[in-house]
């Protein structure tokens, strides 16, 4: 842990309404109600997630938020006016939370409701106690909102390269998203960046991981997620709070992906079983995933290699232009070859964007070393997150660790 951080590990302890100003700028991907969510193309997603720091939790995170928000307006230097709005209304979402045994042994909720509160407690027990995640307060508590999502999270990128664009926060580093809970904001950065001459890519997020520093909650419209989507929620970000490598956001998003994926599908498996409509659903959803991501991919180094020959700015945006129009004309054409499920099936194009295609690539491009792996401890995913728990105390790349953890 850095040095500055850790001065500030008692700050943290007296007041952890603190590190809710910091969650919302890292996010993973947003959760549809499949394993998958094509818009006018396939959502990339996200969630957000932090930096682990170890603080102390405290019970009742609102007790002192009053001080907390008076010592961020007194120190800019902290958060400023960004992080001082959207960590209010963070601990505004925290104090309305209830705890899931009392609203289960209440009966205060719809049937709908009590099913999917009843269904996180199995899935929270099975990552813990199937998987070897850690065990925490997450996903004990539950927030009823009147909208369908959380967060509106905006990313950019060069236009004519896959650089993208940086987000940088005092003491926390820099960070390629950045989220808002009103989306007149988002809607207000998005028009600056692109302006800028920048692509520049908004979507909405439907839940985030504060690591540990909250007991993050289950949000009443994820009563609609279908079971693979609830458990791939709960087991990736508990994945997270389990292992989670500072500036490795690559690695540890993949990392979460996979262990999520696979620990909803084993979950399926154990409480429904593999001829489930659950569990087929699952799968059929999760192979179209996987045929639209390899094309993605393509369509990235495709475009990269156009972005590396040095041509004008005009001239490549034009290239672009003509080779995702390419891609999108193929695969609405083969849409019905390709994919078995409807969803991937009604797929109608994705934008001409950088922005839009490194969110998608970004946490998925190397996804394949986290699966030999896996395939190498016999495919036993509890062996395999206890091999990827040594990747924390490595120096380097932890791709590179990975590597030789996969040929040990």
């Amino acid at each position: 842990m850095p040095r500055l951080l850790m001065s500030l590990k008692p700050l943290y302890q007296r007041f952890p309404g603190l590190s809710s100003l910091i969650a919302i700028i890292d996010p993973w991907r947003s959760l549809g109600k499949d394993p998958a969510t094509p818009v006018t193309g396939i959502q990339p997603g996200c969630i957000f997630h932090l930096h682990r720091v170890q603080a102390t939790i405290a019970k009742r995170p609102m007790k002192r938020a009053g001080y907390l928000l008076v010592i961020l307006a007194l120190v800019p230097s902290i958060g400023g006016c960004y992080l001082l709005k959207q960590g209010t209304y963070l601990l505004r979402y925290n104090g309305r939370s209830r705890s899931i045994d009392k609203v289960l042994a209440r009966g205060s909720v719809s049937g709908d409701v009590e099913a999917m509160l009843r269904c996180v407690q199995e899935i929270r027990r099975y990552a813990v106690e199937e998987i070897g995640l850690e065990k925490n307060r997450n996903y004990t508590r539950y927030v009823e909102l009147d909208r369908d999502y959380v967060v509106d999270v905006v990313t950019a990128c060069e236009a004519d390269s896959f650089t993208p664009h940086q987000w940088r926060f005092p003491i926390f580093g820099s960070f390629p998203y950045k989220g808002f809970y009103e989306k007149s904001d988002a809607d207000r950065e998005a028009d600056r960046l692109g302006k800028k001459g920048l692509d520049v890519w908004t979507r909405k997020v439907d839940g985030f991981s504060t690591l540990g520093f909250f007991s993050d909650p289950i949000y009443s419209f994820m009563s609609d997620y279908s079971l693979y989507a609830l458990a791939d929620l709960i087991i990736h970000e508990q994945t997270h709070a389990t292992i989670f490598i500072k500036n490795q956001i690559q690695f540890n998003e993949e990392l979460a992906t996979f262990v999520g994926r696979e620990g909803a599908l084993g979950f399926l498996r154990t409480r429904y079983g593999i001829e489930s409509e659950a569990y087929t659903q699952a799968l059929a959803g999760l192979r179209d995933w996987n045929v639209f991501r390899d094309e993605v991919i393509g369509l990235y180094h495709q475009l990269d290699r156009i972005y590396g020959l040095g041509l004008d700015r005009e001239t490549i945006l034009a290239e672009k232009q003509r080779i995702v129009g390419e891609f999108n004309r193929r695969l609405i054409s083969q849409a019905q070859e390709l994919f078995r499920t409807d969803r991937y099936r009604s797929f109608q194009g994705i934008p001409v964007n950088n922005a839009y295609i490194m969110s998608f690539v970004r946490y998925s491009r190397d996804l394949e070393l986290f699966y030999r792996l896996y395939e190498s401890r016999g495919r036993d995913l509890r062996a395999t997150v206890e091999a990827l728990k040594q990747l924390e105390r490595r120096r380097g790349s932890p791709k590179t660790a990975l590597r030789l953890l996969i040929n040990e």
